[in-house]
């Protein structure tokens, strides 16, 4: 029916400027020095805010319909007040545009294997309780909670309910794509084609062919896209230290978003390395002293302090499933060697070991040692999953250097010397990745892709622009639109017709009894303690769970055969 389309737009577009607006409000408290042009930076720090804060307040409160309504009042209001009088009327048009764009994609029945696994009964779960402690043992992915799950629980409200669980993506991809649109604008504006306008030019290409799925996204591609512009703006910081304090509190923002998204990619804390080298360098280490004064750098620990306790709270370790974070005699925690073991499954699940209608006969443990895994790898999923991918950005590659190729200028190769060491550690990251997780999801799109567009930006950067270079990019740019919504139109038509989808009626994603099964047991779980005489120090449950309260907060303890 229209009106459920006309509600369910004006909630999509109301939420998009309530981040715009919590964006704001925490520019001004963590003095974050924004243009009015970084609309899109500005929807990423509202993020960064809102995961923050979702975080502390699920310590004590659910966040059910009466709270996320207040907040998402609260960043309209926010919006209006300051919004209206900062953003001009064309970046305005610009955020609406893309959103409006990126609206076809947020349209799905077909949600991700991993949605009804873990995803949306992790997000119900922050919206019917506060904190449970112990709570690991329900489920696999309830150890290894995202920040999105964080972001997505603030959008259970009236008349959508859960429907929106699948927000956080399309906002992180929607602001960075008006991030890469203004870097890219604002270089041809410059009448120059330095490797950054490649680099973001790349990166915006890359993200709406590779990424055009929301469905998709879960936690992974959400991630590796603010990788990209981590990177992106990391290398623009080398070399606008004039910059120094605009550039570094977006580095931490995004450092921080990235890794609360997905924990092993605190593994990019490794670029802080060069970051120092590079600034004593070039006689800027002064500037270092700035880090520890910007109020974003304690935000940042702040959500940090609550991302670990999370992790600790749900299974007794700091970082799951790091067997050497996890801390003895913690009644809850999930015992070492099943820690362990999950480590294991991780990297055979990872290697093809397993997945989606195959397994390998060898044991885990033997399968993931000294390149066991390799040929069966090499098999079940270079062929055809990681080849149709190289396959696809080699075609990237070919296309950028036929339509950018004009009159060459001297390359400067000492440019990209002085950035070499950057280069480096993704080649490092690289090999980390083939090494213990060869899965595209689990970074090897931005890594394969920083591989490639990094030498080819400075390759493009030492031709000279063309008369026709801004019709080049419209044309481009127009290419990559319509093939987003060729695709996500194509996409549409394929669930109506597999699945018997009826956007017609309404444009809600699939929901059955199978999504709210952890809700159904926590309920259960609840009651249970409810029903106790209160003078029993703790209560079973179906001789699964010991349930007590301890300090205020229900507290659930696997029974383990011993």
């Amino acid at each position: 029916m229209v009106i459920n389309y006309l509600i369910f737009i004006l909630f999509y577009f109301l939420i998009v400027f309530s981040v715009l607006g919590h964006g704001l409000l925490t520019s001004k408290l963590v003095k974050l020095d924004t243009s009015p042009n970084e609309i899109g930076f500005i929807g990423l720090t509202g993020i960064f805010s809102l995961i923050t804060y979702s975080y502390i307040t699920h310590f004590f409160f659910q966040h059910n319909y009466l709270h996320n309504s207040i907040f998402l009042i609260i960043g309209i209001i926010s919006f209006f007040i300051y919004g209206i009088k900062v953003f001009q009327k064309r970046n305005l048009k610009i955020l609406i545009a893309v959103f409006a764009i990126l609206f076809v994609a947020f349209l799905i029945y077909k949600t991700h294997d991993d949605f009804g696994y873990y995803h949306f009964p992790y997000t119900y779960y922050l919206n019917k309780f506060s904190m449970i402690v112990g709570i690991g043992p329900l489920n696999h992915g309830f150890r290894t909670p995202s920040s999105i799950f964080y972001l997505n629980s603030l959008f259970y409200l009236p008349y959508v309910e859960y429907y929106l669980f699948h927000m956080g993506a399309v906002l992180i991809l929607g602001f960075s794509n008006i991030i890469l649109i203004t870097n890219i604008e604002r270089n041809l504006e410059k009448k120059n084609n330095n490797y950054f306008f490649f680099l973001n030019l790349l990166a915006f290409v890359f993200i709406n062919i590779f990424f055009y799925r929301l469905a998709e996204h879960g936690t992974d591609r959400s991630a590796q896209i603010l990788v990209l512009l981590f990177f992106i703006y990391i290398l623009s910081l080398r070399e606008n230290y004039e910059k120094y304090d605009k550039i570094l509190p977006k580095l931490i923002v995004l450092l921080c978003i990235i890794i609360s998204l997905k924990s092993f990619y605190i593994l990019y804390f490794i670029f802080i390395v060069p970051f120092i080298y590079y600034t004593i360098k070039d006689d800027k280490a002064y500037l270092l002293n700035k880090i520890f004064k910007h109020p974003i750098f304690y935000f940042s620990i702040l959500m940090g302090i609550c991302v670990i306790l999370v992790y600790f709270f749900n299974t007794g370790c700091l970082l799951y499933p790091v067997q050497q974070t996890c801390i003895s005699g913690v009644e809850w925690a999930i015992p070492k060697s099943e820690v362990s073991a999950m480590n294991t499954h991780y990297q055979w699940w990872s290697k093809a070991g397993g997945g989606p209608g195959y397994s390998h006969e060898i044991e885990k443990d033997l399968y993931v040692q000294n390149f066991n895994w390799l040929s069966n790898w090499v098999d079940r999923y270079f062929f055809n999953k990681m080849s149709d991918f190289l396959l696809g950005i080699t075609s990237i590659l070919v296309i950028f250097l036929i339509v950018f190729k004009s009159k060459k200028k001297n390359l400067d190769y000492k440019r990209f010397k002085n950035n070499f060491l950057y280069y480096f550690l993704i080649l490092l990251l690289f090999t980390e990745w083939f090494l213990n997780h060869p899965s595209l999801r689990y970074g090897g799109y931005i890594i394969f892709s920083l591989i490639l567009f990094v030498p080819l930006s400075y390759f493009l950067s030492s031709y000279q622009i063309s008369k026709n270079f801004k019709l080049k990019i419209f044309i481009l740019f127009f290419l990559v639109v319509s093939i987003f919504i060729a695709r996500n139109i194509n996409r549409i038509i394929y669930e109506v017709d597999f699945y018997q989808a009826n956007f017609k009626q309404n444009m809600f994603y699939f929901i059955d009894n199978k999504h709210l099964r952890i809700d159904t047991q926590l309920m259960d779980l609840a009651k249970t303690y409810q029903n106790c005489n209160q003078n029993i120090e703790k209560c079973i449950n179906n001789g699964e769970f010991i349930i007590k309260k301890s300090y205020g907060k229900l507290v659930l303890i696997k029974i383990r055969n011993k």
